[in-house]
């Protein structure tokens, strides 16, 4: 039988995602090397008044919110996701997030592993890690 294991969000590391928008904090739930090599729960917190202005990419994003409330803007139409709300956003269709209210808006988002430049890095890191122990080659520290 596998192991459960349980845990604290907030016990979580925190990422860097000012490149969002400032002040707001990423941790990852499950991901490559938690539990989950080809997709990524990230736990995102979106400042009051935050907004993450339009983008578009490949990849679908799947959300449910916790608390506050926030909007997902497809394509310049403001879709309200309140706490225990979901939405799915698909790839290529342009999209940004705003907070208007005054208490932070938090949501969990499932993107593919692609999606999330740090845990894309770690998949690499970890892929090219077991190429080299599957080929022998022993890793050697850099300094």
């Amino acid at each position: 039988m596998e192991k459960v294991y349980t845990g604290k969000i907030e016990d979580l590391e925190l990422f860097d995602a000012s490149s969002l928008a400032p002040e707001v904090t990423k941790r990852v739930v499950f991901g490559p090397g938690r539990f989950w090599d080809d997709y990524t729960m990230r736990h995102f917190s979106l400042p009051a008044g935050t907004i993450i202005p339009d983008h578009v990419h490949d990849w679908p994003h799947y959300m449910i919110g916790l608390s506050g409330t926030g909007f997902v803007i497809v394509e310049g139409k403001p879709l309200e996701i309140p706490p225990m709300g979901w939405a799915h956003v698909p790839g290529g269709i342009v999209h940004g997030y705003e907070n208007p209210g005054p208490e932070p808006f938090v949501f969990l988002c499932i993107v593919p592993t692609e999606g999330d430049p740090h845990m894309k890095l770690k998949r690499f890191r970890m892929e090219r890690s077991k190429s080299k122990v599957s080929k022998g080659i022993e890793e050697t520290p850099t300094s």
